[in-house]
């Protein structure tokens, strides 16, 4: 199929399937050049770092961070065993609410500079 029938496919079905492994590049930039407000949008907020997607009445954080009921963002949430060994960056804090199983074989390395904190 030519690439001229993919891209008609594309834009005439509900659905959208891209090939490949690698990565989708999504629309960037500030909080100013969000544009009009329209459901189901998603970007990439260059001020704030992180992914966020417009509901219909304002826009929020996608992924990963607080959640909670409406547009309450209180709780975080962790698992309770570690399985695989990390290290937190040198230039950063990691916080974690117990309790928690530390897998046999598995380590935790906080280096100088840095602090997991366990509540």
């Amino acid at each position: 199929m030519s690439n001229a029938r993919n891209l008609s496919k594309l834009i005439n079905s509900n659905t959208v399937e891209l090939p490949g492994t690698d990565a989708v590049v999504v629309p960037k930039g500030t909080q100013a050049q969000r544009g009009s407000g329209v459901a189901g949008k998603f970007r990439y907020n260059t001020d704030v770092n992180k992914f966020e997607g417009y509901n219909g009445s304002a826009w929020g954080t996608v992924g990963g961070g607080a959640t909670g009921g409406a547009s309450d963002e209180i709780f975080i949430q962790n698992g309770q065993t570690v399985t695989t060994s990390y290290t937190v960056p040198v230039d950063k804090n990691a916080m974690t609410t117990g309790p928690i199983l530390i897998n046999d074989g598995v380590t935790i390395l906080v280096p100088s500079g840095a602090r997991w904190v366990i509540i």
